[in-house]
């Protein structure tokens, strides 16, 4: 897989220079690579210490090995950005939910909806009036799609006013900040967000939901759609897109897991592993149930789970993590489990003596995601900012601010996807106490399988 990272091509069509994608490769023997873009996003693309991931990635795999062709990725962080290096033939689709915009309807031809999105005004004290909006008073990120949004909306006349050098993260911040006073956006990255800034407020949806599907330009090949088609109703209806989905998207997971869903992963796998995590727990004086909500983050339970990127088994280890904790196997369940709880205490361990729990567990947490350096690089940068580096609450605040330019290149270890360990160590606290509900149903599980195994 070839990879691009194009993230600033030109804020408007036709007002920068298109980005060269190396003609000066010789020309390849076998099939034409497919040239397919994914968004540069934390809910959907995100930076790990060993790599990236994420699921666009994932599902652009997917994708081309449905037809056979090697797979070029370009990595774009801006909706008109994306609609521009489509329409300039510079990729052959876009596998990034793009919302089916009236403004973009001479230009796109999209697939299926993959889901649907909303917009909101995000606001912090004063609920905003939305038929009397001071001018100029909503902020919007100029190349995100909330922008094309806003031109269809005549209660937006006059009263938007456009960040190019800001994208609708960065735009909240200020919001929570007080600097800017509203900012027009999509749902989904304020509920992405607002973990980080609790004080944020968002108004109910604006104009309805609206589909979101992957998209070609309008001169395009016609069959890649209708390829994109199948794939993602063969997804669908097989249950792998909502799997995807709920492993790659962060947010609060019981809300959004149907619970059948989650028993039934109780039932027919975690009953299988339960022994090894009460092993691991006891090895390296952990709880079990802590061990087990991390490995339902990182693999839903699944033995032979892997990442676009190599990490595999239960606790999805790397080659490097699995070398240094003794594991040979990773896609023994046994050794895996075994392997991740050690690492996470020696992460634990690591942590200065200054860090008392719960906050202690919490950073290890992090730090399992995103690795000791960036977490030491945003500690420190949170005590730089006047909060206080041992504490969880005033350090997950700080995150964010790993992929904010203005903050991430005087850190050590540079650039890092902040949102990802916030909403890691959200979704793990909640299916920790989720299985705390279920731990009794869980060790009888477990008990009646080693038992039944025994016979």
């Amino acid at each position: 897989m070839r990879f691009f990272s194009i993230l600033l091509l030109a804020a408007v069509a036709g007002c920068g220079p298109t980005p060269d994608l190396d003609s000066s490769k010789p020309a390849a023997t076998g099939p034409a690579p497919l040239r397919v873009i994914i968004r540069t996003a934390p809910a959907t693309f995100w930076g790990k210490p060993w790599g990236m991931a994420g699921l666009e990635l994932e599902i652009a795999e997917l994708f081309a090995a449905r037809l056979k062709r090697p797979l070029e990725i370009l990595s774009i962080s801006e909706d008109r950005v994306i609609v521009d290096t489509l329409t300039a033939g510079l990729a052959d689709i876009a596998v990034a939910s793009l919302p089916e915009l009236s403004l973009w309807a001479d230009r796109l031809v999209f697939s299926e909806a993959l889901i649907d999105s909303r917009y909101v005004l995000v606001y912090r004290d004063n609920v905003p009036d939305l038929e009397n909006l001071p001018l100029g008073a909503v902020a919007l990120a100029a190349n995100e799609s909330a922008y094309a949004f806003a031109r269809e909306h005549i209660e937006f006349i006059n009263r938007i006013r456009p960040y190019p050098e800001f994208d609708a993260y960065q735009l909240m911040r200020k919001v929570d900040a007080g600097t800017v006073p509203m900012v027009l956006t999509q749902a989904s990255k304020f509920e992405l967000i607002r973990s980080a800034h609790p004080n944020l407020k968002a108004t109910a949806s604006i104009g309805g939901d609206i589909a979101m599907g992957w998209a070609i330009d309008k001169r395009g090949d016609r069959a890649l759609i209708a390829e994109a088609n199948q794939l993602l109703t063969r997804l669908r209806n097989s249950g792998d897109l909502a799997e995807l989905m709920e492993k790659h998207l962060p947010g609060e997971p019981l809300p959004i897991v149907d619970a059948l869903t989650f028993d039934r992963h109780i039932e027919d796998r975690l009953s299988l592993y339960w022994p090894h995590f009460v092993d691991a727990g006891a090895q390296s004086d952990q709880d079990p149930v802590l061990l087990a909500a991390v490995a339902y983050q990182e693999s839903h339970w699944r033995r032979r789970a892997k990442s676009p990127t190599g990490v595999r088994g239960v606790m999805m280890l790397t080659l490097t993590t699995a070398k240094e904790m003794g594991v040979t196997n990773r896609l023994d369940a046994r050794s895996s489990i075994i392997g991740g709880a050690g690492y996470l205490r020696k992460l634990r361990d690591r942590l200065p003596g200054s860090i008392l729990e719960p906050d202690r567990t919490y950073m290890a947490l992090a730090a399992y995601n995103l690795g000791y350096g960036h977490l030491t690089d945003v500690r420190k940068l949170t005590e730089k900012l006047g909060g206080d580096p041992n504490r969880w609450d005033d350090v997950r605040e700080t995150l964010p601010l790993k992929a904010d330019k203005a903050y991430y290149p005087a850190t050590k270890y540079g650039y890092a996807r902040g949102w990802e360990p916030v909403a890691y160590v959200d979704n793990i606290r909640n299916y920790y106490n989720a299985l705390l509900t279920r731990n009794s149903r869980v060790q009888a599980l477990a008990m009646t399988d080693t038992a039944q195994g025994s016979q």
